[in-house]
This record gives structure tokens, C-alpha cells and sequence, in this order.
């Protein structure tokens, strides 16, 4: 029994795992809902995006505690560069390693579309009837990326609310790490923006600073899906 699973702030993740559950005939779990809400699965394959050459903390979290034999990876980023996330994931992931995606999406802070190219990805769906273990390549990671990544992201970006707030608090029902309460975030906050996608009233917004702005300069080097099959 094969079993997708995803975290998915902006939107970018959630397109991919519903695209490989539709092909898999299977359901598209949330992550969110933790992994106890759900079974031991022969085959787990787990989508998530990465949050400056990162893993989200409640994916990590996830892949500790997740029960499988074997497990896939499709991994989404913003084209600029995804790290070492493939060779932490499977250092957390107690199941056997049997492929990987690295899907290159639009970025969270700027302009893009979630399309992507289904052709590589079907062959990676493909691989997963394979029950063999894949070598996972260790990768350059920013020297940076480690140092104080939640006080990075809170202060390249501010979460600001305007007063179109309504106090209905549904940007705090729908954070995964219950971050934040009627606009106002709290050291928790991991920048994923689904509070800002979420809020009916258009209320929240977000102000990028100088540093996250110098990143995103840079060129977008990839922008073909890597396979690890």
C-alpha cells in the first residue's frame, strides 16, 4: 500500500501531491493532521517544500515519527537551491530510501505559477513499484543555512495586518505551527504564509527586508526536476 503525505504553505507542495495521489489512486494526506491520525503504510511518499535550504520543522517531525518500510521524496523549491534536504531527510526517515524529486516551482516571495513538468515526475512515480534502495547524494548546503534559521526568517519577513482584520482568527486555525493569533506571530512562526493565503479578509500581508531581497536577486539557475531514481 502506497501513501502520499504533504505539507504545503503557499500552495506549491499540495499541487504536487495531489497530482501524484490522483496517478497512485490514492488519497492525499496532510501532514498537519499529525502521524498518528494515520496507519503503518508499506510505501510513504512524502511532499514537502524547502524553507531556506531546510526542512520544516513539523516535517522533520513527521519523518521521525512516520511508520513505513519505504519511502519517496518530491521536494519542492524556489529554483535557487534546495541544499542538502535530500540527505537530511533520509538520515530522519527510519524507512528505506527508494527515490527522489527535486521539483523547482514558483517561489513563495516572488511572482510564479505552480506548474511543473508532469513527464519526469510520472517516471518517478513509475520507480516507486521498485522496492530498491537509491544512493542519496550528500550536496553543498549555504554555511549560513544552519545559523538561527527561525530568527533569519522573522526578520527577512514581516507578517503585517491591516485593519481589514476581522479578529476571527483563521490565520490561527490554519497555522501548522500555531504561530500566530489575529495577525500578531509569535518566535514560532516559520514564514510558510499560509496564514496570509488563508485570511478571508485579504487582512495579512507581508514586507520582505533587505537580506531576503539579496537572496532573491540571485539567478534562478535550475529549473528542470531532478531525479534520484
Amino acid at each position: 500500500m502506497t501513501e502520499v503525505y504533504y505539507f504545503s504553505g503557499a500552495g506549491h507542495s499540495l499541487a504536487v501531491a495531489e497530482y501524484i495521489a490522483r496517478e497512485l489512486c490514492c488519497e492525499a494526506y496532510n501532514i498537519e493532521d499529525g502521524v498518528n491520525t494515520y496507519g503503518r503504510c508499506e510505501t510513504a511518499v512524502v511532499v514537502f517544500p524547502v524553507y531556506c535550504q531546510n526542512i520544516p520543522r513539523i516535517v522533520k517531525d513527521f519523518l521521525k515519527k512516520l511508520e513505513a518500510d519505504y519511502i519517496a521524496f518530491a521536494v519542492t523549491y524556489g529554483g535557487i537551491s534546495y541544499g542538502n534536504v535530500l540527505s537530511e531527510a533520509q538520515e530522519l526517515a527510519s524507512a528505506i530510501v527508494t527515490s527522489a524529486a527535486i521539483i523547482p516551482m514558483g517561489h513563495t516571495f516572488l511572482d510564479g505559477d505552480f506548474i511543473f513538468d508532469k513527464k519526469p515526475v510520472s517516471l518517478f512515480i513509475e520507480r516507486l513499484k521498485k522496492k530498491e534502495a537509491v544512493r542519496i547524494p550528500e550536496k553543498k548546503k549555504n554555511i549560513f543555512a544552519d545559523f538561527l534559521p527561525g530568527w533569519r526568517s522573522r526578520v527577512s519577513v514581516k507578517i503585517k495586518v491591516s485593519a481589514e482584520c476581522t479578529g476571527c482568527n483563521i490565520c490561527g486555525d490554519s497555522c501548522p505551527m500555531n504561530a500566530i493569533k489575529c495577525g500578531a506571530t509569535s518566535k514560532d512562526c516559520i514564514r510558510c504564509m499560509k496564514c496570509v493565503t488563508s485570511c478571508p479578509a485579504g487582512a495579512l500581508s507581508y514586507e520582505k527586508g533587505f537580506l531576503l531581497n539579496l537572496y532573491l536577486n540571485k539567478k534562478r539557475k535550475k529549473k528542470n526536476i531532478e531525479l534520484i531514481i
